[in-house]
């Protein structure tokens, strides 16, 4: 992930007017330029953007209200945005939790369209989360070795392209595995609607000049969705706009009550959910730590648990620990936990008085800016992959099984199978001296 550097104060300003910030990282209080904010604020706001087509997507993709997926970025992000450690981490619904929680509903015979039902699953998610936190499960991931772990995330880069590219070129691959998606969807560009990937084009190539712009590139991520969504409109592009994936709730989301009566069909399906959503954010490292630091500690896993059980209150479906968004946040410009608070206050101001504007936006420009996020997440994994590959074969081998296996197989798995591969040899050193000594008496 990219350095948070890119807020565009000026730090030497004598006449700089200092504010409190939150404390992060387990750091005390710090005191920034008041400047910041409106780093915060704009990375904010550029985060509620993305979250309207993306969380209408995913939740249609598995059969939920997209109104639920659409409210996971309110009162979950806010909440998880106040209480993480990570204060960089974006929590909200993703692909993956959406197609968990479907699969869960599926197999307990209920309707995934029913309010009551995914409350049920986001309250118990919360709790099981909690409960894996007393645990100290995610303190099991520091066993995971680095090599893994960037091979981790990477996959998930992947995942997110693999995604995006449909949005940004009208046409979706129909393999499971994502590196197989990316490569039918590479291998038929007869299919590519030729509307939607100019858009596309245009779209990345405005990032580009704004990115390379000095002056400019805190505001890249907003000037090329501004700039292309304009394009759109000004020559009519047949693209498909946020619009097309539902109907966008008028208001606020209001008080909605779990189905008691289901908790009991659901609490096993809930750890899985819980599972994939903790390993997702266990591919979020705080970059003001140099990368130490990864989203799986118990502050981290409790502050997501809190915004499940927030999220299940105010029509929110399960939420986590969001790589992409979190990349969409870092790329705008964010560098404390007020961006993803923000987000979450931001896009509640844009459903209530803005719904209509906000489903113009074209989808090939989210996809297209997505794109650019997933290939910059991977990129900034290459220097801990070189490392790994040069610390011996066991680690080469975690990082390759463990990165192919992120690509194709659900990623609380692919997160278990690196943790198994890099305990290998800890477990042989352990038998070892045990047998040592007994075969050094006979």
């Amino acid at each position: 992930m990219d350095q948070v550097n890119e807020a565009g104060t000026d730090r030497s300003a004598p006449q700089a007017r200092l504010l409190p910030r939150q404390a992060g990282a387990g750091r005390g209080p710090e005191w920034k330029p008041a400047g910041v904010w409106a780093g915060e604020v704009r990375a904010g706001l550029i985060v509620a953007l993305f979250s309207v087509p993306e969380g209408m997507a995913y939740a249609a993709i598995a059969g939920f209200d997209p109104a639920a997926g659409l409210y996971a970025g309110v009162v979950p992000a806010v909440v998880g945005a106040l209480l993480c450690r990570s204060v960089l981490m974006v929590t909200t619904l993703t692909s993956a939790i959406a197609l968990t929680s479907q699969e869960v509903l599926a197999q307990a015979h209920l309707d995934p369209a029913d309010g009551a039902n995914v409350a049920a699953l986001a309250l118990l998610v919360g709790v099981a989360m909690a409960v894996f936190a007393l645990l100290r499960l995610g303190s099991a991931l520091r066993l995971v070795c680095g090599g893994a772990m960037a091979a981790f995330a990477v996959g998930i880069a992947v995942q997110i392209v693999a995604g995006a590219l449909a949005d940004a070129t009208g046409f979706r691959a129909g393999h499971h595995n994502q590196l197989l998606r990316i490569g039918g969807w590479a291998a038929h560009p007869g299919g590519w609607s030729s509307a939607a990937t100019w858009t596309a084009a245009a779209t990345v190539a405005v990032w580009w000049l704004a990115h390379h712009w000095h002056r400019a590139r805190p505001h890249a991520v907003l000037i090329a969705l501004v700039v292309g969504s304009a394009g759109v409109r000004a020559w009519s592009a047949p693209v498909p706009l946020a619009a097309s994936l539902g109907a966008l709730p008028s208001g606020l989301p209001h008080l909605s009550l779990p189905d008691c009566g289901v908790l009991a069909q659901l609490a096993p399906g809930s750890c899985a959910v819980a599972l994939v959503a903790l390993a997702q954010a266990a591919g979020i490292s705080d970059d003001r730590t140099g990368g130490e630091h990864r989203a799986g500690g118990a502050r981290d896993v409790l502050a997501q648990a809190a915004a499940n059980v927030a999220g299940a209150f105010f029509q929110a479906m399960p939420v986590g620990g969001s790589l992409s968004r979190t990349g969409v946040a870092v790329a705008a410009g964010a560098r404390t936990r007020w961006a993803g608070a923000v987000s979450g206050v931001a896009l509640a101001v844009l459903v209530a008085s803005c719904g209509r504007a906000v489903g113009l936006i074209p989808l090939p420009v989210i996809g297209a800016l997505l794109v650019v996020v997933g290939v910059k997440l991977a990129l900034a994994r290459l220097p801990e992959l070189r490392a790994a590959w040069r610390r011996g074969p066991h680690e080469r081998a975690a990082t390759v099984l463990t990165f192919l296996a992120a690509t194709e197989i659900p990623l609380q798995y692919a997160l278990l199978l690196g943790a198994a591969v890099s305990l290998l040899p800890r477990a042989a050193a352990r038998l070892h001296r045990r047998w040592r000594p007994q075969t050094a008496r006979s």
